[in-house]
């Protein structure tokens, strides 16, 4: 028979070897739990990231007499039931409240589609043809509570 010193051995080697079984199973889900998130952050971006890709648009869209320093971003709203009717937000450049942007249509993902509605008398105009080489290095980037 097996003596109590040797159970007990046993019974620690069996304990070992079912904690580094356990362990490695959970570092195996730590790792897939990040990059799931990591996928729903790209599908799902936030409401920062949002802001940020329509701040981005109206630098690389808009031009006027003075650098882009400043863009103030409003909500995104969805109108209709879920979003059926779109989404727009609208902007503010270099914190003047007459170079506001109303209406810039944006996808579920808070990308731009081109569609704006903006004073024809504003400092800043439209151009067709983005500037991809402009960037948002050196603008600030805020949330503004906009116009309903």
């Amino acid at each position: 028979m097996l003596s109590k010193k040797k159970i007990r051995i046993m019974l620690a080697v069996i304990a070992i070897v079912m904690i580094a079984l356990i362990g490695g199973n959970r570092m195996a889900i730590i790792k897939e739990v990040g990059q799931i998130r990591e996928s729903i952050a790209q599908k799902f971006p936030s409401e920062e990231e949002k802001r940020r890709r329509i701040a981005l648009w109206v630098v690389q869209h808009f031009e006027g007499p003075e650098p882009i320093r400043k863009v103030e971003v409003g909500e995104i709203y969805s109108y209709g039931i879920l979003g059926t009717g779109g989404r727009s937000s609208s902007a503010i450049i270099n914190g003047n409240s007459k170079n506001i942007i109303e209406s810039i249509s944006v996808d579920k993902t808070g990308m731009p589609t081109g569609n704006v509605v903006y004073d024809l008398e504003m400092k800043y105009k439209f151009k067709d043809k983005a500037d991809k080489n402009k960037t948002l290095k050196n603008v600030e980037v805020r949330y503004w509570k906009g116009r309903k």
